[in-house]
This record gives C-alpha cells, structure tokens and sequence, in this order.
C-alpha cells in the first residue's frame, strides 16, 4: 500500500502546480491560434515578456528604441535552455546545467551524484562501480563483464557500458541529464531504470582559451586548460582541452604504502566542428583519460563470531588470526585506519574516438553517432585485507574493446504528429585475466599447518575469461497530437543481442616446491581448495519487445499532467568465473513494467519550474550478485531475483526569484522491495544449512527511502562593501539520504545509517575581468561515517567498510579570454 508520506509528497505537488498553473492560466490567457503548434509536445507558447522601451533621439530623422529585458525575463532566461525543455518531457527527469556544475566545482558523475537523490552508485572499486535510479539497475558491486546495467550512461551521445568510465573527470563537462524509468525507444541501449547523459562543450567559432589552478587539504591539486579557436570562419572550428587532479588519502594505512584513496587523474579531449553548410554538422572527438588510486580495501567494521543460532562461524577473523599470531585492529563503526600489508592500487585507462553527424535534408532531421572506445583496468589488492600475509596478491584485470553505431531519422507530419526512427549497434569484446597468490601464512591461516607451507607459499591460481557481446535494436517513437491539448505518445523497440564466451583457469605451484616435504597428492588436494583446473565455455541468445505508451494533457498553457506505461529489459549474460556446484553461466534476461503519473508546471513568467511524479515498477527475473562460500572464501556471481516491486514519488523544483539567484530542490520517496527471491544466498550471520535463503519482503541493497538534495547560489555586486567593480558568488548544497543496506544479502550488520553532507563555495571576480577566485568547502560540517559496508571474502563473518571523506577545501583561480 501507498504509504502516508508518499501520498502527501505526490498529492501535495499536483496541488501547488495545479492552483498556481490555473492562475498562471488566468493571468495570461491565450486561444489555441496563439499555440505555436496544437498539441504540441511543448506546454505551449508562452506569453513575450513585457519589454520596458526607452526613445533616445537621433541625428538625421533617425530615431534608437533601446529594448531592455525585465528582471523577470532575465530570471527566467536563468534558467538553462534544456532544463526548461525538460518541463515539455512526459517523463521524469532532472537536469544539472553547467552554471550549477561550475558553481559546484563538479567535473565527474560520483560528485554529481549529491544532487541526484534518485541515483544510487554504489562503489566498491571502479571495476565494480554500478548505478541504480529509483533503486533498480544492479542489486550488489560484483563486476559485470559483459553484461549491460540497468540504468544506461552516455558521454556526448556514446553509451558506456562500463560505468567505471563516469567514475573520473570528464573534461569540459557541461551537463548532466537524468531520465527515470525504462528508455530506449528514442535512442542507445534498452534499459529497465533509466538513463544519465553527460555532455560536454562543443567547439565554438569564438575564439577563448581558458585555464585554472587550485590547491586544497589533503594535497589537493587540480588544473585545467583548453583552447577554443576557429579554424576557417564559421566552417570548422576546433576545440582542445586537458585537465588533472590529485589529492592524498583521508584512510591512514599503518603499514605504509600511502593512505587509501590517493589519486591522481589525467584526461585530454580534442574536438573538430566542421559545418560546411547549416543542415550538415559533423563532430569529432578524442579522447584519453589515465586514472590511478590508492584504493578499493575497507577498514575493519565487525567481525560475526556466533550465528543468530547461537552456533559458532567458522574460519572467521579472530580464529584464524589466532593461528598465524595475527592481531587486528579493533572494529570501529568509522574505520578510518586499516592494517594492509600489500599495496593496494588500481590503474585504469579509458580512451576513444567518435563522430557525430547531423544533416537536416527536406525536413528530416538525420543523426549517426560512431564510436570506438578501449578500456583497461589493471589492480593490485590485498587478498586477506590485513597486516598478515595469507594473499600476496589478488589481481582481477579487464581489458575492453567496443564498437557502437547508431542511426536515427526525426521530424514531423506535418502539425499532427511527431517521429523518430533509427537503429542501435554495439559489438564488445571483454578480456578478464585474473591471478590470486598465496602468502607466507597462508598454509596456517587457512587451516591446513606448517606440513603444507612449502606448497602453500606462492601457490598461483590464474584464470581468463573473454565475453563477446552483438547486440542490434529497430526503435521506433512517435508522438500524435490527437488533439490542440491531448498528445499521445507511442515507442516500440526490438532488440537482439548474442553473448559468447569462455572461461578457463589453471594452478602453477610454487617454484620452490619439494615433494619430499608434503607428497604431491596432498599437495594437490590443497591446491584444488583455491580454484581446480577447468574450463568452459557459454551462449546465450536474447531477443526482446520493449516499449512505452504515454497520455499527455495540456491543461493550460503552464501545466500538463501525464500517464506513462513503459516496458522495460535488459538482455541477460554470462558468469565467467569458478561458480560454485549448482550454478548456472547463464544469467537470464530482466523485464519490467513501469507505470507513472506526474505534472510539470512553468510559474512566475517561467522562473518557477515544478515537476512531480508517482510510480510503480514490477521488475521480473532481475539481476543480482549472488554469495557463496567456497573453502572458507565467498565466490561471487551473477544470478536472478524472481520479481522487485518498487514505488515512489518524486518532486523537482527549480526556482529563479530574480536572474542574479538560483535554488533547487528534488525530494524523492522509494520503496523497493523483493516480492519474490528465495533462492537468496543466506547473509552470515545465519546458519542456512547449505540451503537456499528467501529475501523475500525485504528490502533492495542500496535504496534508500527517502532522499533530498537542495541548492542555492547567489551572485551579486560588491559596491555596498566598497568594492563597485567586483562581484561576489556566494552558495551551496545540502543533501540526505535515509539508511540503506550494502551487502548483496541483506545482513543485519550491513546497514550504513542515514547522514546528510553539506557543501559550500564562495567566489570572487572583477566585473571588466576574466578572472575569478573560488573557494569551497565539502563535507563542511565534518561528517565522519560509513559509507559502504561488504564481506571480506577471506576470513568468513568479517565486515569491511568505506567512509566519508572529511571535511576538504581548497581554492580555484580562473581565468578565461
């Protein structure tokens, strides 16, 4: 059932964008003639802005009429082109325009990701990273190689299906746009949950080139530099830009090796705009992006000694430390020291081509995006996690190739209807080369005594995994306008996608190995305790139907309400790794059913945007991350939860009282839960016997129920403290989020309780100048907490966790001609 709250969040924004739409409809009223096209997408023509006209006489019978904007247009034109745009979608959506970024000092996804209280990314390493919107999209951070998310990423119109290529900078970013609910028959990939585009600037026929310094706490240093120049006049123009950032760790490893969470990052962009003529446009992009951090190994948080049976867990931390002489570090609910005597690291490089091409010919609106794009990922990590050396090593590679190219057509039928036509092709190729290494300690540590040290010690287990997925789309999406205020929209999408695969894995034992020391069967049966000799390989075939059907009413010329019904899906994949007995290497596909209905208003001359919307999405056979203990250790896998309920409600509000302020505000409610998985791995508190756990009724990992994100910023002229040549920026963000679960089973020890992190910046600029001063302050109030709780697969019970940030500052010159 709705619950309470939920309904007097959705109820409560029908009723402010239904009064004040009827009175912005009373002050400025208008027949359908002044439309610009019945029953068009749009909430129709606004109302010019009222222009105050000042006659200045003139020599020679001339006379000059001066027009001046009103403060209220220039509130509204505040606004960004693309966020209004957003109001005539009958969909739910938000955007971050590139004022807002800029005022944030927000240059990747995961800093955006304060603002977007309906997107969850869930980081357990940049390998791992996956992203849910509304609580779908990826229930666990086990690596997906070869397997699509729910929610799809694109950068400038190329999808990623990697999203640990969101994770760094992205040079020159000057967008974020985010769309709720199942996509894809308009453009990209099918999905179940949505889609984050992210777009940068596009080259210019102005000459600029621009530039920027800053230093902060924690070794904070970041630069940028671009050059924008054209290349023959209003024909081709290019554009280049390159930024870097690096700051120390905020975790304290007492063993040395760096504080975890250094990083550094380095991305270049070239872009070509050649326009021969104003139908035909082609872009050129390239670009590289080198990224490395001292990462992806959490501090202690609990270790589970007894079960809720009151049986003990076997092989946990404190047993096993015990028979290798090993104390560790007490369990903290803040773990911001940890104890690794390996380095842990991860390099990863990220680069690719692409050309968009649009050509407007007799009306029609044709787009080609192309693009080539590399992805490698090399780690190094401390297998036990701790101060002893039971795991050398454990290196999980990736190594990634991809192709795309999408078609589309656009354009009308005349006034009476709107349509877009295309075609989506994507080939992938994913290498996984993986090595795990035993320790000096790993003979004691797992169990087996200092008989097995000579054939433990060095022991190496390397396997190679390779999916290659082909995947091709016919969509189709058009929008009649039945009527000059009722539009309906209708999509349908055909997808067919093709995985293959192969999985292989095979032992060396140690160069120092004696059979005269332990007799090579023993030996032999140790070693197949790590990982057997085997291979295998996989198929998989997916053809699927996903589309949408959406009712769209103008009530008036500022307020339209909507019913969307969407089908949404996801091809399924394969498990490439050493399952555990009785697992599948096929993953089956997911399909949704989302429902929902909202209203999106313009107010106050359209300085006053409001969207709301309330849903429901019936998610079928969806994609989770499955735990199984296999020697003491977890192996993780992808498997299915039978059906995810979720529903929710959402408010979007962005305001511009006058040109020189913005605010904004998104609150949004969601209920996730699992109607039906009871073939659930148990979490480790609970002894299941061996037998499948049911997770049914409880909730989905990383959703939390309520969430809010706020921010204001506020620029003004400095004359009234002396200073009449300079301006001053002054703003921030705040935002929350309620108590979420982050383990894959829903353990009783995995929940990060609920905390709210405030931000703040500060600018200073002449007014006759292209140079700015900034500063900022993030976590400003120093919230110190667990921001990620998971299983350390090598000792059983053994809860690791990430933290925030603390508080960091830092400050930015700019400088721009």
């Amino acid at each position: 059932m709705w619950s309470a709250g939920m309904k007097r969040l959705y109820l409560g924004s029908i009723f402010i964008a239904g009064v004040l739409g009827v009175a912005e409809h009373g002050a400025y009223a208008q027949t359908n003639a002044d439309r610009a096209t019945p029953g068009h997408v749009a909430a129709g023509k606004r109302p010019a802005p009222v222009a105050q006209v000042t006659r200045r006489p003139a020599a020679a019978q001339a006379e000059l009429v001066e027009v001046t904007r009103t403060q209220q247009d220039r509130a509204a034109q505040s606004i960004d082109r693309e966020t209004r745009d957003l109001q005539k979608v009958p969909q739910a959506a938000t955007r971050l325009d590139s004022k807002l970024l800029a005022a944030e000092h927000i240059t990747s996804l995961p800093q955006a990701a304060r603002l977007l209280p309906t997107v969850q990314l869930n980081i357990s390493n940049p390998h791992g990273l996956t992203i849910n919107i509304r609580g779908l999209g990826a229930a666990g951070t086990a690596p997906t190689d070869g397997l699509e998310g729910g929610v799809g990423v694109y950068v400038d119109g190329v999808y990623r299906p990697r999203p640990a290529t969101a994770l760094v900078d992205t040079a020159d970013l000057d967008g974020i746009t985010v769309m709720r609910g199942p996509t894809g028959t308009e453009s990209g990939i099918s999905t179940t949950a949505g889609s984050i585009s992210l777009t940068t600037a596009a080259p210019t026929f102005t000459r600029e080139v621009y530039g920027e310094a800053g230093v902060g706490n924690f070794d904070y240093a970041r630069w940028r530099i671009g050059l924008n120049t054209p290349l023959i006049k209003d024909k081709l123009a290019l554009r280049v830009s390159g930024t870097g950032l690096s700051n120390s760790g905020w975790v304290q490893n007492i063993h040395g090796n760096g504080d975890i969470n250094g990083q550094t990052n380095r991305t270049v962009r070239a872009q070509l705009l050649f326009r021969p003529t104003d139908d035909l446009s082609v872009r050129l992009i390239g670009d590289y992006n080198h990224w490395r951090e001292n990462c992806c190994i959490g501090g202690l948080y609990h270790v589970i000694t007894h079960r809720t049976d009151g049986s003990v867990v076997a092989n946990n931390l404190y047993a096993r430390s015990a028979l290798v002489g090993y104390t560790p570090l007490a369990p903290s609910n803040a773990p911001y020291r940890l104890d690794s005597d390996t380095l842990s690291d991860a390099n990863q490089e990220d680069m690719g081509l692409s050309a968009e091409v649009n050509w407007r010919h007799r009306g029609v609106n044709l787009t080609s995006i192309t693009a080539y794009r590399v992805l490698n990922w090399w780690p190094h990590n401390d297998t036990d996690a701790m101060g002893t050396n039971a795991g050398a090593l454990n290196n999980n590679k990736q190594n990634e190739r991809q192709f795309t190219q999408e078609i589309r057509a656009s354009g009308s039928w005349g006034r009476r209807a709107d349509y877009t036509l295309g075609g989506f092709y994507m080939w992938q190729e994913v290498g996984v080369p993986s090595t795990t290494v035993l320790g000096t300690t790993a003979a004691d540590w797992y169990g087996y005594g200092p008989a097995y040290a000579n054939a433990l010690t060095g022991y190496r287990v390397s396997s190679y995994a390779q999916p290659t997925t082909n995947a091709y789309a016919l969509f189709a999406n058009s929008t009649w306008h039945a009527t000059s205020r009722l539009d309906v929209v209708t999509g349908i999408r055909y997808t067919y996608e093709t995985k293959t695969g192969s999985f292989s894995q095979w032992q060396t034992p140690p160069s120092g190995y004696d059979s005269a020391l332990l007799p090579p069967g023993a030996a032999q049966t140790a070693w197949n305790g790590f990982g057997k000799t085997r291979s295998y390989g996989a198929h998989q075939d997916n053809g699927f139907v996903t589309g949408q059907f959406v009712l769209n009413y103008h009530v008036n010329d500022h307020l339209l309400v909507y019913g969307r019904y969407a089908r949404g899906a996801k091809s399924g994949g394969l498990n490439l790794v050493s399952l555990p007995a009785g697992a599948s290497p096929n993953v089956g596909k997911e399909t949704d059913d989302a429902f929902e209905v909202g209203a999106k208003s313009n107010f106050l001359n359209d300085r006053l945007l409001v969207s709301g919307a309330l849903y429901q999405t019936n998610d079928h056979n969806y994609q989770v991350t499955q735990l199984a203990p296999y020697n003491g250790t977890l192996v993780s896998y992808l498997g299915n939860a039978k059906e995810v309920r979720v529903r929710g409600a959402e408010l979007d509000v962005h305001y511009h009282p006058v040109a020189n302020l913005a605010t904004s505000l998104s609150v949004a409610y969601n209920d996730a839960e699992y109607a039906s998985f009871d073939n659930a791995g148990a979490p480790p508190e609970v002894n299941a016997h061996g037998q499948a756990y049911s997770l049914t009724g409880t909730r989905v990992p990383f959703d939390p129920r309520w969430a809010i994100a706020a921010s204001v910023q506020y620029h003004h002229a400095l004359g009234l403290i002396g200073l009449p040549k300079f301006e001053g920026v002054v703003g921030g963000s705040y935002t929350y989020r309620t108590d979420i679960n982050t383990t894959a089973n829903n353990s009783a020890y995995g929940w990060v309780q609920g905390y709210g992190i405030l931000n703040l910046n500060v600018g200073f600029r002449p007014t006759n100048t292209r140079w700015e001063l900034d500063g900022f302050i993030n976590n400003a109030t120093d919230v110190r907490r667990t921001s990620l709780i998971f299983q350390n697969g090598a000792s059983a019970g053994t809860m690791l966790a990430y933290v925030t940030q603390p508080l960091n500052f830092g400050f930015i010159l700019k400088a721009h001609y």
